[in-house]
């Protein structure tokens, strides 16, 4: 019985190809919805959503959803690691850096400079009881001497405007001070909020996740939220908004190079996965650009749902030949 399906649609797919009808809107009902780009953007080993997101813990690299955080693995968005790694390479936000091994002698400083009790200067730890390179005094409970601890003075270095070297202290007005444990304080380096349930708004910690709220650690945001570029968490889903993490929208909608448009006809986002016309399919423009859904079946085109063709073609490598 199911073979006998997939012959009629097959020969029905073709008839609606000789007359014009690969661009039709109307659904064949025997193909369904069509979809030739697999899974959903954003999960590890599938192409980055919009913007170059992804989902489940992993980061986008090259175009393509990686995990993140471990040793020798991108990244996380924020520049964040599993704890015990720190970020290194790179620029700002998630990719681009990767995750090493932090906190010991010659190692890079971990999350607000943090060495396990020596002390971070230029951003590479040194054991206490150690000469501080380039500072002078040697290192005692984070402190190089007489700088560089809480309270006490800022250090020279630190890009011209004064480094410390204790952990989750940073350099204010030439003093160190407190950084990134609670709403309030000026963020550690690398805009890192230590505290719970906060994020880096401006260079200051406030809470973070809800509407109108910095994004917390990994760029995350709450229920129906997601982070926009400004690093603020604001509504989406709906249409004329934001799409939400991995590029999804509400009922009808589809993601549309970052915001929620009407969805599912040729030329039109991708309503999920799927399109709504089995003369379409959902395609990935070039170099993992914006999924649309694009007439299906024809030579050189995608193949239609089912990897089915018009007749006298076959699908080979989701290309109707």
């Amino acid at each position: 019985m199911t073979t006998s399906i997939r012959v009629l649609a097959a020969i029905v797919l073709g008839l609606l190809l000789a007359c014009g009808g690969a661009g039709s809107s109307s659904s064949l009902g025997l193909l369904g919805d069509a979809s030739t780009d697999g899974n959903s953007c954003g999960a590890p080993g599938a192409a980055c959503c919009t913007g170059g997101t992804c989902q489940g813990g992993a980061a986008c690299n090259a175009g393509v959803c990686a995990q993140c955080g471990a040793a020798g693995q991108t990244c996380c968005p924020g520049r964040s690691c599993s704890a015990g790694f720190a970020c290194n390479g790179g620029g700002g936000g998630g990719g681009g850096g990767v995750c090493a091994q932090c906190g010991g002698a010659g190692q890079t400083c971990c999350a607000a400079g943090d060495c396990n009790g020596g002390c971070c200067v230029n951003a590479l730890c040194v054991s206490s009881g150690s000469a501080c390179p380039n500072i002078g005094g040697t290192c005692t409970s984070g402190s190089c001497g007489t700088c560089g601890g809480g309270g006490q003075t800022c250090c020279m270095g630190g890009g011209g405007g004064g480094q410390c070297t204790a952990g989750a202290v940073t350099c204010m007005g030439g003093t160190c001070a407190a950084c990134g444990a609670s709403a309030g304080q000026p963020c550690c380096a690398n805009d890192v909020c230590t505290g719970s349930s906060l994020g880096c708004n401006n260079g200051t910690c406030a809470t973070c996740g809800g509407a109108g709220e910095p994004c917390c650690a990994g760029n995350a945001c709450g229920s129906n939220l997601s982070c926009n570029n400004n690093n603020v968490c604001g509504q989406c889903g709906a249409a004329g908004q934001a799409c939400c993490a991995g590029d999804t929208c509400g009922s009808g909608l589809g993601c549309n190079q970052a915001v929620c448009a009407t969805c599912g006809m040729k030329g039109q986002p991708c309503c999920g996965d799927t399109c709504g016309s089995a003369t379409l399919a959902c395609t990935r423009g070039p170099g993992g650009g914006a999924r649309t859904c694009e007439s299906c079946g024809a030579t050189g085109q995608a193949c239609c749902g089912g990897n089915m063709c018009g007749t006298g073609l076959m699908c080979a490598m989701g290309t109707c030949r």
